[in-house]
């Protein structure tokens, strides 16, 4: 707590009126966050106008006026939805009325009016609320409560005071909390008391530029008069860019400043206009731009965070800040960051997997353990490649885009993965910043690197290609897969339990990837190149879509065994129809003990468990280790099966073989088209062998990552064996609370009993609070600039929504967006709107009609199921949850890439 010069005691006395200068970052709970900000500007010595804040506790005398209010009033707006307009309104217009009533407290009067005096009782003030959950780093609160400007006079204050006070309740600031989960009743209002300059000119200046990201930008707001005028949004405000290092003005737009807002000679102010030589004139010159970002570098610098600080210049030039707070809206930059002060690109892992959510940090500090690039040595350890940013997970490039090989293979597999991310890497290895800066020279040994990698893929391919049986690959990549499985199981089971037993898991996760490696690319590779051969060989002669039909219904495919296998589920339960009403009755929780219980449900138990042994490890967003699997948590896995009995008996096994018989039928009129000429004998036979490359070939896609997740379900089993003891000893006060750890601090934790894990967990858990609700951006640099990215869209209907063809066809139907699948059943012949997909989703597609999603590429696990389905797909449509709406009839057309809403859903959620 900072010291009180005014002898106050803040413990015990609980003061009323605090001055700037005996406030900082600990007096939040006293002062609120623009309280707290403006003791730490004016005690490091910035030029801030002088003042005193009224405390939060004499918000608290004030409330405590009324003795039946308070219980009432929180209450009241407890109960309230955070979409409940009309119930905001009418409970804030009670509320405000109700306080409004309530005089100001003489001691607090006194205490108000004291500090007035010693600052000044003829000067003009302005008197700005300062909440406590308010100018924090994860909320700003920004313009939640209100402001009163060029207070004159005692009266004028003392009123001020009471109608900030009533301002937490207006319905914005109601809002404000409840759609972001504060409790009404910890929000406490304290107000700021400040000396009023007045401005000739004023603004925003935000250190970091809020539009890109990029840290090293100063993006200026300014205007004529009191910059009342910009934050309301009644002028438009000239804007400058700055080069926070060199000083270079980057941009500048003067705009059209029609009006401006001035202090009034008996208080208040007026909106007068500008002269026209006036309007659009620039209002700062560049050099008071660059001293503008100068100061707020400092401001930063003192902070350690990028700021959105509000200035004004008054009649002499001086430069004033009246009020910083974090800019909330950045994306956090990846940590660790580069060392050499070079340009680095950072591409998302999320993305690439197609798993945009927040990871736990034990899923961050796991699942990198895999990727075997940019280690040294221990293969149980995290690449120097990865870092994390906004809880996910992010890889530098940077080393193998100054490479030109490696570049052009990133390139092509990022545009296959991603088509977006791929679009702005190549925009940014283009600039001079980054193939001239200081990381701008391929890594020592790149070639070697490179070549210990693809070297073996690319001779196991030829290999495939053409000497190995067609037929064999799926059966050699599965033996491989169960036999790394089990070899990482035994080596398991043979270290003792606890941090023994996770050092064993580490190594486990780093060796799966470099042996799958060696066997499937090759495999799949074969796939693909011998589609590729047998559409030159078939060329013109080839029947339209038939390239396509060719992977549809392929057998063998892990992931549609797995889909097939809740449709059997269903169809047993369907022969029961008691154990079908409780699956598609409500607390799916409690389903499979209930079903125990009944004579009839014996059978259907026998496979739901023997499901569970084989895919129990699945589960949505399962390459974060800390989300719940199908065998923890079954009610998502439960709700598909309940959603498959809508659909017809067996329909999910009849759609298997037609696609399978079309597939094949596809295959050999392919093969008789490329039986043509002198060679025609020959280019059957080599016709014959593509086909069979692909329909054996291409199922191998999920086999690798089914492998990586059981060792990931092994790794989590040692986990939470190793929390036990820790659970006992009261080292952690939940068992899920050690996903909130990372794997070296568990380990470490285990092998030090003084190590605070609770500690850990209750800081990461504040910390990490607002990772949620971020949406990570595909691709982000060093310096925290997100580039754009967009569709080239051209010739398509009014108002369709760009994307990427993932599989053709075109359907119309009704949308259904799903963000969770284990809360949302899919009825047949809906289209499935998703951020994205992954195994522990497919089950929803055998109803669904399309896909649509927003992130993914042709090699992506959601299109390529709804191409195995031979279902239209598009993905990789920005924002699609957010701009389609359940009940929204659409027309997909995966030929051409685009979504199209055709009509409005009603209030039922149809059209």
């Amino acid at each position: 707590m900072s010291p009180d010069p005014s002898g106050n005691d803040r413990l015990g006395d609980r003061p009323l009126v605090l001055p700037f200068a005996a406030l900082g970052a600990a007096d939040l709970p006293l002062v609120g966050g623009k309280g707290a900000n403006l003791g730490e500007m004016t005690r490091a010595g910035l030029p801030v106008p002088p003042g005193f804040c009224v405390t939060t506790e004499a918000f608290r005398r004030f409330v405590a006026g009324d003795p039946e209010l308070e219980p009432a009033v929180y209450a009241r707006l407890a109960a309230l939805a955070p979409d409940d307009v009309a119930g905001v309104r009418e409970a804030g217009q009670a509320i405000r009325a109700r306080l409004l009533a309530l005089p100001v407290p003489a001691e607090v009067e006194q205490a108000l009016l004291d500090a007035w005096r010693r600052l000044g009782p003829d000067a003009a003030y302005a008197l700005r609320s300062s909440a406590t959950a308010e100018d924090l780093p994860g909320a700003s609160f920004a313009g939640q409560q209100d402001s009163f400007l060029n207070l004159r006079g005692r009266e004028a204050l003392v009123d001020a005071l009471r109608r900030a006070w009533v301002s937490l309740f207006t319905d914005r600031a109601i809002l404000y909390r409840a759609q972001n989960g504060f409790d009404h009743r910890e929000v406490r209002l304290s107000a700021v008391v400040q000396r009023m300059v007045l401005s000739e000119v004023s603004g925003i200046l935000f250190t970091a530029d809020p539009l890109s990201g990029n840290r090293h930008v100063a993006s200026i707001d300014a205007g004529f008069g009191l910059g009342e005028a910009l934050v309301s949004g009644i002028v438009s405000a000239d804007n400058f860019r700055v080069d926070k290092r060199s000083g270079a003005i980057l941009e500048r737009r003067v705009a059209d400043k029609r009006q401006a807002i001035r202090p009034r000679a008996d208080g208040g102010t007026e909106t007068v206009p500008l002269a026209a030589g006036d309007s659009r004139r620039a209002s700062l010159s560049d050099a008071q731009a660059r001293a503008l970002t100068e100061l707020g570098s400092r401001v930063e610098a003192h902070f350690g965070r990028p700021q959105d600080i509000e200035w004004v210049i008054d009649a002499a030039g001086d430069l004033f800040l009246v009020q910083s707070r974090p800019i909330t809206s950045l994306f956090p930059l990846p940590e660790p960051g580069p060392t050499d002060g070079g340009l680095h690109a950072y591409a998302s892992l999320g993305h690439a997997q197609v798993m945009t959510d927040a990871m736990t940090p034990m899923g961050r500090s796991v699942f990198p353990i895999i990727l075997p690039f940019g280690k040294s040595g221990d293969p149980g350890t995290v690449g120097r490649l990865v870092s994390e940013a906004g809880g996910r997970l992010y890889a530098d490039f940077t080393p193998a885009l100054h490479f030109a090989p490696s570049r052009a293979l990133i390139l092509r597999f990022l545009g296959v993965a991603d088509p977006l991310m791929a679009g702005a890497m190549r925009a940014l290895v283009a600039r001079p910043a980054f193939r001239e800066g200081p990381a701008a020279r391929p890594p020592k040994g790149a070639l070697r690197a490179m070549l210990h990698w693809v070297g073996p893929i690319l001779l196991g391919l030829q290999r495939r290609l053409w000497l190995a049986d067609p037929d064999t690959g799926l059966a050699e990549v599965a033996g491989a897969c169960e036999a790394l499985v089990e070899d990482s199981r035994a080596r398991m089971a043979a270290a003792p339990p606890g941090a023994a037993r996770l050092d064993e898991a580490r190594q486990a996760l780093g060796r799966a990837l470099p042996t799958l490696l060696r066997v499937m690319p090759p495999v799949m590779g074969a796939g693909y190149a011998g589609r590729a051969i047998l559409g030159r060989l078939a060329g013109s002669r080839a029947r339209p879509g038939d390239l396509d039909a060719i992977v549809r219904g392929l057998q063998g495919n892990v992931t549609t065994d797995m889909d097939l296998a809740v449709g059997d589920l269903a169809d047993l339960a369907r022969l029961q129809p008691e154990l079908a009403r409780r699956l598609a009755g409500e607390d799916l929780a409690t389903a499979i003990a209930d079903i125990a219980r009944m004579p009839e449900g014996a059978d259907f138990l026998a496979a739901w468990h023997g499901f569970l042994d084989r895919y129990g490890l699945r589960g949505p967003s399962e390459i974060d280790i800390g989300r719940p699997r199908w065998h923890e948590a079954p009610a998502s896995l439960l709700k598909m099966v309940a959603g498959h009995l809508r659909a017809e008996p067996g329909a999910h096994r009849a759609h298997q073989r037609r696609m399978a018989e079309a597939g094949q039928a596809a295959g050999e009129r392919l093969v008789e088209a490329a039986a043509h000429g002198l060679l025609a004998p020959l280019r059957a036979r080599l016709a014959r062998r593509c086909l069979r490359l692909v329909r054996g070939g291409m199922p191998v896609r999920e086999h690798p990552k089914f492998a990586l997740i059981q060792i990931l379900g092994l790794t989590k089993d040692a986990i939470r064996e190793a929390a036990e003891p820790l659970l006992s000893a009261g080292r952690l006060d939940r068992a899920d609370d050690v996903f909130w750890l990372r794997l070296p601090e568990l380990i470490e934790g285990l092998r030090r009993p003084g190590l605070d894990l609770r500690a850990i967990v209750a800081r990461r858990k504040a910390e990490e609070a607002r990772y949620a609700s971020l949406r990570p951006p595909r691709v982000i640099t060093s310096e925290g600039e997100i580039p754009e990215v967009a569709h080239v869209a051209e010739d398509l209907p009014p108002g369709a929504l760009p994307g990427i063809s993932a599989s053709a066809g075109v359907v119309e139907g009704l949308a259904r967006v799903v963000l969770d699948p284990s809360a949302t059943l899919l009825a047949p012949g809906e289209i499935l709107v998703a951020p994205f997909t992954d195994p522990g989703w497919t089950p929803l597609f055998i109803h669904a009609a399309a896909l649509v999603m927003e992130v993914g590429g042709l090699m992506t696990h959601g299109s390529v199921v709804a191409r195995e389905y031979g279902i239209p797909a598009v993905v990789g449509v920005l924002e699609a949850t957010r701009r389609i709406q359940t009940g929204q009839r659409l027309r997909v057309d995966g030929n051409r890439g685009f979504v199209q809403i055709l009509a409005e859903a009603d209030a039922e959620g149809g059209t």
